[in-house]
């Protein structure tokens, strides 16, 4: 007889693979005691990971956040939804949608280092359900090539302005895409809203893009205007807001199809 508890990797075993997949970008519950967010010391001992120590990469968590804006818009659970995360990196927003029930989902990111960390993640976690998840490793504008069913939700978050092409990319995921669209990007701060701004990044440290042209857009108008006319007529903005750096803001946007469907979605309407 096999003894099922020699195949479950101790806490210091998954603390281990936990440091080795590093650097993290989302913090996921993996059970009672770990966190992706936590780094092991050399001695062995559990800190909570510090952006200095993991490559300048922030650390963020991001689950309670989420989960409150699911529950505003979704009060009954989402058992018969659908779900696309567009960089998905360790694919946390998937592993939340289904503590809610999620019917199925499908993440994707263009490096393989997330996805190594999202698959980490279904494998060991068990502080909430792991299946009907799929993470695959594609770029987005390979998309099609996935011959993907339409979902109901898709999250495009953190991807946008790193696109050399973000309206064809954008598109592309909202076409897939039933009631509801949650857009979050980088923005150029202390411009005028309404057009898209230039910029060359590295196509090799993993928090860039891999295509080394990039755009940023001046403000959420342009980002609505655009949702609008890819058919999502109802846009509510969540926030808008510089963030460190002077010249640079973050802003989101969720969008639907349906009037009144984020209604009890606290935000304005734009």
């Amino acid at each position: 007889m096999t003894d099922a508890t020699a195949e479950t990797p101790s806490n210091e075993e998954l603390a281990k693979q936990i440091k080795e997949l590093s650097p993290w970008h989302m913090g996921i519950q993996i059970n009672d005691d770990l966190n992706t967010g936590m780094v092991i010391a050399e001695n062995g001992e559990i800190i909570v990971r510090e952006d200095d120590k993991n490559d300048g990469i922030s650390l963020l968590q991001l689950r309670n956040g989420f989960l409150k804006q699911i529950d505003a818009v979704y009060p009954d659970g989402v058992e018969d939804k659908t779900f696309l995360d567009c960089a998905c990196n360790a694919g946390g927003y998937g592993f939340w949608l289904r503590e809610r029930g999620l019917k199925h989902g499908i993440g994707f990111d263009v490096r393989e280092h997330w996805i190594k960390q999202a698959q980490f993640v279904q494998k060991h976690r068990t502080s909430g359900p792991t299946d009907q998840l799929e993470f695959k490793i594609s770029d987005l504008y390979d998309l099609p090539k996935l011959n993907l069913a339409p979902v109901d939700i898709t999250m495009f978050k953190g991807i946008f302005y790193h696109l050399p092409d973000p309206i064809t990319g954008m598109k592309l995921a909202a076409d897939l895409t039933k009631e509801h669209f949650i857009l979050n990007t980088s923005i150029v701060w202390g411009e005028e809203d309404g057009y898209m701004k230039y910029g060359i990044e590295s196509r090799e440290l993993l928090m860039s893009g891999v295509h080394g042209l990039r755009w940023f857009p001046t403000g959420p108008k342009v980002l609505a205007q655009t949702l609008k006319w890819m058919g999502f007529e109802h846009t509510k903005l969540l926030f808008c807001m510089q963030i460190d750096k002077a010249n640079e803001g973050r802003v989101e946007i969720h969008a639907a199809r349906t009037k009144g469907f984020l209604d009890n979605l606290p935000g304005e309407y734009i």
